[in-house]
C-alpha cells in the first residue's frame, strides 16, 4: 500500500509555531528546544528561517521570539475569506437557482492566478470541474480577468511577465490583445470568458468592490456558451448581478 512522502522539516516548522497557539510570553531558543525535543542546532535552523520569512519575529532585547507579521497576514485573510463565503452564499444560491447555471466566488491568488471560494449548481446545469481552493489562470478566465481589469498597466505587466498558457485557440496569449480587452472590461463594468478556458464553456463575471475602489473577489455564472449568451441577451442576469455585487459590497467592505 502507498504512503503519502511527508516532510519532515515541515512537520517540525509547524511543531514549533503551534508553541506559540495558547502562549502569552515569549519563548527563548532554550524553551523551544525543550518542548520540542528537537536538536538545538535543528531548532535553531527552523526557528532562523521561520524568522527570516516573517512567521517568528525576535525581541532584540531578550533575544526572545513571538509570533511574526505574516501569520498575522495569513489570519486576516483567513477571517476575511471566511467572512466573503458566509456572507456571499445565500447570492450565489440565489443565481443558481434563478438562472439554472453555475455560479462561483474567487478572490486574487497573486501571481496572475485566482482561487475559487465557493461554487454553487443547479440541478439543470452542466457539470462543470472547478474545485474550491484550487488556483486557475487569470488571463482566461471571467473571475481572473474581472479582477486583473482593475490593475494598472505596471502591475500588469509585472503579473502577466511569463507566456501566456493556451487552454483553447479562444485563449488571449498576446499581451495587446488582453490589455484591450482590460480597457472595455472596466468601461462595461463586467468579464466574460468566450471559450476561453474550455471550448463549448462560457461565463460571465462582476467584481465586488472594497471601500477603497478596487475588487476585493468577483462572481460569476457559468454554463454552455448558448445558453450564457442567450441569458445575456433575454434576461436580466447581469443588471441582477451588478446589484448583488453593490449589495455584497456593502455588506462585506462597508
Amino acid at each position: 500500500m502507498a504512503t503519502t512522502k511527508r516532510i519532515q522539516s515541515l512537520e517540525r516548522a509547524a511543531m514549533i509555531l503551534e508553541l506559540f497557539q495558547n502562549q502569552v510570553t515569549e519563548l527563548g531558543l532554550k524553551e523551544i528546544v525543550e518542548k520540542t525535543e528537537l536538536n538545538k542546532s535543528t531548532a535553531f535552523g527552523i526557528v532562523n528561517s521561520l524568522t527570516d520569512l516573517g512567521y517568528l519575529m525576535q525581541n532584540s532585547e531578550n533575544q526572545k521570539y513571538s509570533l511574526g507579521p505574516k501569520i498575522l497576514s495569513l489570519s486576516t485573510a483567513l477571517r476575511m475569506n471566511n467572512v466573503i463565503v458566509r456572507i456571499t452564499h445565500p447570492y450565489l444560491e440565489e443565481l443558481a437557482n434563478r438562472y439554472q447555471e453555475t455560479v462561483h466566488s474567487a478572490i486574487d491568488a497573486g501571481n496572475a492566478s485566482v482561487i475559487y471560494l465557493d461554487k454553487v449548481e443547479s440541478d439543470s446545469s452542466i457539470i462543470i470541474n472547478t474545485k474550491m481552493g484550487v488556483k486557475n489562470y487569470m488571463h482566461c478566465t471571467g473571475v481572473g480577468k474581472c479582477l486583473l481589469a482593475y490593475k494598472s498597466v505596471e502591475e500588469c505587466d509585472r503579473l502577466l511577465r511569463f507566456p501566456l498558457t493556451a487552454r483553447t485557440y479562444n485563449t488571449f496569449t498576446e499581451r495587446e490583445p488582453l490589455y484591450e480587452e482590460l480597457k472595455k472590461i472596466r468601461e462595461r463594468g463586467y468579464a466574460m470568458d468566450c471559450d476561453e478556458i474550455e471550448i463549448g464553456l462560457s461565463c460571465v463575471s462582476v467584481p465586488v468592490f472594497q471601500a477603497d475602489g478596487k475588487p476585493g473577489f468577483a462572481i460569476s455564472v457559468s454554463g454552455s456558451t448558448p445558453r450564457i449568451t442567450g441569458k445575456l441577451k433575454d434576461t436580466d442576469l447581469l443588471e441582477r448581478m451588478k446589484a448583488i455585487a453593490q449589495e455584497l459590497s456593502k455588506k462585506i467592505y462597508g
